[in-house]
């Protein structure tokens, strides 16, 4: 049987409000042998257990230092607008409502963190399939290695969520440590920050990078999960077969901690759908506001994925 490893990442202050309940439900619902590898900024979170492998992305990653060295302070590459001497520019044909404001569509350096941190995986994780899920999400029933590697056929390269013509949903990326291409395909993704070549793109977003490099590297590799789900452009994850076993938290949804029935554009048979508008997935304890009021804020300034 193939073996399996996910990965995932997360900043520093969406620890307690969503990555450690990711982690939880991966301890509960993944398969023993199935290990979740955290790449985490700054201190290690409290939590141990044999199938989470925290990792310091920063201290094993030193082109992703770089690069967020490089533009720390230029707010263009942070997603913002405001243009500084010498700093880098977007395309003036990119966007279409999101022209003239701060955007998460041009926020390179916070996405750089899940490039290189797949890379790294890839490099070192001795497994022959790598899963990227966000941290957003919650696994609710058992699932099983099968079912994940079943997605992705062996001479494929890679699965994702597609939304028709738009770029995929990358909450869920499986790859296939085993193809011929994975080499040129993360160097070519890796490279982009590395020279510093994703300003030359029309977005710098996770999403529609790694659309590119699918696209100019492996255009005959890549596995549509998500299509066929009836969700083109809405929330695909759910729709589709991953529905079944995961939740995923997009945009506000991370302070309800939970999808909506409202979401769904078909009914789902499992208990967890059957009963979401009365689970209380925080049990009882009330979102940190704080934190709310920073996702909301975000979401509605175009500073994070809806």
């Amino acid at each position: 049987m193939s073996s399996l490893a996910v990965i995932t990442t997360f900043p520093p202050n969406r620890w307690t409000t969503y990555a450690k309940r990711m982690i939880e439900s991966h301890v509960k619902f993944w398969p023993d042998d199935v290990v979740l590898y955290a790449y985490h900024e700054g201190d290690r979170p409290n939590f141990d257990h044999a199938k989470v492998k925290f990792i310091n992305i920063e201290e094993v990653n030193p082109e992703l230092v770089r690069f967020k060295h490089r533009h720390k302070h230029d707010p263009v590459a942070n997603g913002e607008i405001n243009e500084i001497p010498g700093g880098v520019r977007r395309d003036p044909t990119a966007g279409k409502n999101d022209k003239g404001k701060g955007s998460y569509l041009w926020d390179a350096v916070r996405f750089s963190h899940k490039t290189f941190a797949v890379d790294h995986a890839i490099k070192t994780i001795d497994a022959d399939y790598i899963l990227w899920l966000d941290a957003d999400t919650y696994t609710f029933r058992s699932i099983t290695t099968d079912f994940v590697t079943g997605l992705l056929p062996s001479d494929k390269l890679v699965n994702f969520l597609g939304r028709g013509e738009k770029y995929p949903e990358c909450g869920w990326v499986c790859y296939n440590k085993k193809h011929p291409k994975i080499t040129q395909f993360m160097k070519y993704w890796t490279d982009l920050y590395i020279k510093d070549t994703i300003f030359k793109e029309l977005e710098w977003h996770d999403s529609y990078v790694f659309w590119q490099c699918v696209k100019r590297i492996a255009p005959n590799d890549g596995v549509d999960i998500g299509k066929g789900a009836g969700a083109k452009g809405h929330h695909v994850f759910i729709n589709s077969v991953l529905g079944g076993y995961v939740d995923h938290m997009k945009g506000k949804r991370k302070v309800l901690g939970k999808s909506s029935k409202s979401d769904l554009r078909g009914d789902r048979t499992e208990d967890y759908w059957k009963n979401v508008e009365n689970y209380d997935p925080f049990g009882g304890v009330k979102f940190d506001a704080k934190q709310a009021e920073d996702i909301v804020s975000k979401v509605a300034k175009g500073k994070q994925g809806n």
